[in-house]
């Protein structure tokens, strides 16, 4: 008999999602934060929560642990992630898109991690490159902020920007180390709060990061961890 405990989740779109697209910084880029977007996202929690979660594979600076989103899960999203890059983002409807994702448990706090994991960072320099944060934590446990790189003014990673912004961060990063990254070289430039069932869609090329409240105890347990479902579009590496 085939094994079924994991059996991948029955998951359906909500038509009432609610959508808004926020521009913002000096460079004027978007993110489209969804609102409720699934009918039920329970179905997904419950199957992360059967996952079984590793460490990050080498070359991830992933501060926590992680596992394969199911292939539903992306099916599902593809295509009207597809159309919110095309309408909001200006890509070209033909363009070829590949993808990845996994479920990410948040398990290292900002004093806990390496300084290259607490500097804000970028999924990829390709400008039709995309990534997505599902929070899927049935409490806030901390939501996606994005910067300006102080030193360049910098925003957006594009490949022709990348060579300069690449070598001013590993300055940065080989510094003292009782320098906060963020702090000492980064402007806040917008924050996303975390609520259950939200999803953002941004340039992968954005600066941003995880915005973790030192006060709230990270979890290893998906359960009641700082959960969420990631997925990245055309990323460079996979």
């Amino acid at each position: 008999m085939p094994d079924t405990s994991n059996a991948e989740p029955i998951l359906a779109l909500n038509p009432q999602a609610q959508i808004e697209v926020i521009r913002f910084g000096d460079e004027g880029q978007n993110v489209l934060v969804a609102d409720d977007v699934l009918l039920d996202p329970e179905a997904l929690l419950s199957y992360a929560a059967r996952s079984r979660f590793g460490t990050p594979p080498t070359g991830s600076k992933y501060p926590g642990l992680m596992a394969p989103v199911p292939p539903a899960y992306i099916t599902l999203l593809a295509d009207v992630l597809r159309q919110s890059m095309v309408q909001v983002f200006g890509m070209h409807p033909d363009l070829p898109l590949k993808t990845y994702g996994f479920f990410g448990l948040a398990t290292l706090g900002v004093d806990q991690m390496a300084r290259a994991q607490a500097a804000p960072h970028t999924d990829a320099h390709r400008l039709n490159s995309f990534a997505t944060v599902h929070y899927l934590s049935p409490r806030p446990q901390g939501g996606t902020a994005f910067y300006r790189h102080k030193a360049s003014g910098l925003e957006l990673i594009t490949p022709i920007r990348s060579d300069k912004f690449s070598y001013l961060r590993r300055q940065e990063l080989a510094g003292a180390d009782n320098q906060p990254v963020r702090d000492a070289f980064y402007d806040e430039i917008l924050s996303i709060e975390p609520r259950f069932n939200r999803l953002i869609l941004y340039r992968a090329g954005q600066l941003h990061s995880a915005k973790l409240d030192p006060a709230t105890p990270l979890s290893d347990s998906p359960a009641d961890g700082r959960l969420t479902a990631n997925l990245f579009f055309n990323t460079e590496g996979f």
